[in-house]
């Protein structure tokens, strides 16, 4: 094709270049999308229903795991049906393990 053989190698090479550059355009521009859409997903789970001080004294009584369970099924800012969830699940665990 070529008239010599160190020319063909020599295109093959810059055409490989030329697609590795291309993909690269098309995986930045894809990792782009997924990026934003991952950092929409982590400012929702930074996201709290009631204020954090209120969550804290919540988790010292009944431990950390029941106050985010109640806090993720109350509705928003309603810390004392919060409190109530948290005994509720902190009691039930009691009862269930001994």
């Amino acid at each position: 094709m070529f008239a010599s053989r160190g020319y063909e190698s020599i295109v093959g090479f810059a055409t490989a270049l030329i697609t590795l550059a291309g993909m690269a355009v098309m995986g930045k521009g894809l990792t782009g999308a997924i990026g934003y859409r991952f950092s929409q997903q982590s400012e929702a789970q930074r996201h709290r229903s009631i204020p954090p001080e209120k969550l804290r004294r919540i988790a010292e009584k009944y431990g950390w795991w029941a106050a985010r369970r109640a806090e993720a099924s109350v509705p928003h800012m309603d810390v004392e049906a919060c409190e109530r969830e948290a005994k509720r699940l902190y009691e039930s665990m009691v009862a269930r393990r001994f």
